[in-house]
């Protein structure tokens, strides 16, 4: 298959050889160390001594998303899927549709021994992944020349980059095809893995890949690349997700945290009375730690 791993790698020396050595050789495998200082780069370039489908890169830009730029800028093949360094490929999908701009694949996490194969639904319409955060990295497989025509992945994304590009993506009405019938990737979460567990400590970072989503969706509206109903949705979703966190971090008991996505809710949304009711239910039931608020608010998404 015509197909190029990518990897960004900061500071994982301890976990790169057994990603590395999960990939089979038939595939082209690009690293690209992001600055890291515990020597990952050199033991990468030595390791691609002995592997032929190993190519090293440096990015002096911080950030995941810009290492994962990086790595699509040097990539040759039809299909690009991106991995993150302590992860386990365990296989591709057969059943590939050629002519798809985005292959989805459920995935599994690895935490304290135990595996567990991540929810999933199959998502056609940008509101419904806003909503439900079904498309993570490991979950998409892209056609290059469709990510790189929507302009790859967001830079400004400290945290979240996966969700703003699933919902980037999305708008632009690209072909998808869901595949569901078994996880083949797996993420391993650890002390030093980048999947955090809480939102309070990240909330400034979170607000900023909101802010990023919002602008989006209006430039989905502006260029007529959606409906005006299915903007009206994505909007909606967008602020509905955003209550959601605020009653998540109102859990965490982070009552500034709270604040300041209430001052982001203000600052961008106007919306009729209905909709701020539905909005303080779904912060409630998030506070109370209620689960499943985002199929709440998918039912209440304006028809």
């Amino acid at each position: 298959m015509d197909i190029t791993i990518v990897i960004p790698a900061l500071n994982r020396k301890e976990y790169l050889r057994r990603t590395l050595e999960s990939i089979p050789e038939t595939y082209a495998v690009i690293v690209v160390d992001n600055g890291s200082t515990d020597g990952s780069y050199a033991w990468c370039q030595e390791y691609a001594k002995r592997r032929s489908n190993l190519y090293v890169a440096s990015c002096s830009k911080a950030g995941a998303a810009a290492a994962r730029n990086q790595g699509l800028g040097l990539c040759q093949s039809k299909w690009i899927y991106f991995f993150d360094s302590d992860d386990l490929f365990t296989g591709l999908p057969d059943g590939w549709d050629e002519q798809a701009d985005l292959v989805c694949i459920p995935t599994r996490q690895q935490r304290n021994g135990r595996i567990k194969t991540r929810a999933y639904e199959a998502v056609a319409t940008p509101h419904t992944h806003i909503l439900n955060l079904m498309l993570n990295t490991q979950g998409m497989i892209f056609r290059t020349a469709f990510l790189q025509a929507i302009g790859g992945w967001d830079e400004r994304c400290l945290i979240w980059d996966d969700w703003e590009l699933g919902a980037r993506a999305l708008l632009h009405r690209p072909r998808v095809q869901w595949i569901t019938k078994e996880a083949y990737h797996t993420i391993f979460v650890h002390a030093n893995s980048l999947t955090g567990s809480d939102y309070s400590s990240r909330i400034d970072k979170i607000i900023e890949t909101l802010r990023i989503v919002f602008e989006d969706i209006y430039d989905a509206e502006k260029n007529a690349s959606l409906s005006s109903g299915l903007c009206n949705k994505a909007f909606a979703a967008l602020f509905y997700r955003c209550h959601i966190l605020c009653g998540q971090v109102q859990r965490e008991g982070d009552e500034e945290a709270a604040r300041k996505v209430r001052h982001f809710i203000s600052e961008r949304f106007q919306v009729n009375r209905q909709s701020q009711q539905m909005g303080q239910l779904l912060e409630w039931g998030a506070k109370k730690g209620v689960r499943g608020m985002w199929r709440i608010a998918l039912w209440a998404m304006p028809q």
